[in-house]
């Protein structure tokens, strides 16, 4: 008995709708956003008067990334410390997900292409009426855990 359709694009419109929700985040951001890590340096400036020799050494920020295989490093001075903070943050939650979207994107493109599978299936007419002409076998590998299903 063929699956109903129905069923089957409910379950494609719930995956195309995963798939919105997990671009959302990128396409929402809009910037700017600043790739490295923001750091804390502590040193002392050797001034033998100066707190830091007592040990409350001065602290600045700095940006570090790598640039052509070498990391670089970049002071950022006190009143850029909060935007370039901020742009920092929001490159790695875009990256962040970019990955999550990379990694399901392959799943979900799978299971996409087995519900459209099913629903070519499930909407199939056999013809002739008398000796219908079997489902299309599915071509390529067989997938994970060796079943194949018809359809495409």
């Amino acid at each position: 008995m063929a699956e109903d359709p129905s069923r089957i694009r409910r379950l494609l419109l719930d995956l195309h709708e995963e798939a919105r929700r997990d671009l959302d985040p990128i396409l929402e951001e809009r910037g700017p956003l600043i790739r490295g890590f923001l750091g804390t340096r502590a040193r002392s400036c050797g001034k033998p008067s100066c707190r830091c020799s007592q040990g409350e050494l001065h602290s600045s920020k700095y940006l570090s990334a790598s640039d052509g295989g070498q990391t670089r490093q970049v002071h950022i001075p006190a009143g850029d410390e909060v935007r370039v903070l901020e742009a920092v943050e929001r490159y790695r939650r875009f990256r962040e997900a970019r990955s999550q979207l990379a990694a399901k994107l392959g799943v979900l493109t799978r299971r996409q292409l087995e519900l459209v599978d099913r629903l070519c299936v499930s909407l199939l007419e056999p013809y002739p009426p008398d000796h219908p002409l079997p489902p299309p076998k599915r071509r390529g590998r067989p997938r994970k855990g060796g079943r194949r299903v018809h359809g495409g």
